[in-house]
């Protein structure tokens, strides 16, 4: 689902997207000129790799996420919110599967490998 950056609103735009088992649901607006803020859920059962073991296994996410979306480049700092740089359309496909390689890049440990550590 794509939506060209002049059509966000000040009043927000609910979007629906899913891919492979996972959802990305919420709403974007505008906040001020030129800035539109993206606040959603990313849910749904995601495979990742044990850290320790090596081993696949699925987890739930259940992630808020909170964006500023600039359309062109971003000149500041905002202690808030991370800040996303597009080019005239908002791609949800795309930011919602870089949002789950951030979160398949992270550390992560399986039970069995978390209950190994704790004895």
């Amino acid at each position: 689902m794509n939506i060209p950056f002049r059509r966000i609103t000040k009043t927000p735009t609910e979007f629906n997207v899913t891919s492979e088992g996972i959802t990305l649901k919420g709403e974007v607006y505008f906040t001020e000129r030129n800035l539109a803020l993206l606040e959603a859920v990313l849910s749904g059962e995601i495979q990742l790799t044990c850290d320790i073991c090596a081993e696949d296994f699925a987890t739930m996410l259940n992630e808020k996420i909170e964006l500023l979306i600039s359309n062109g480049i971003y000149k500041g700092f905002n202690e808030t919110y991370d800040v996303v740089e597009i080019e005239e359309t908002l791609d949800f496909g795309a930011l919602m599967h870089s949002e789950i390689e951030l979160i398949r890049n992270d550390y992560h440990s399986c039970e069995s490998c978390k209950n190994n550590e704790r004895n």
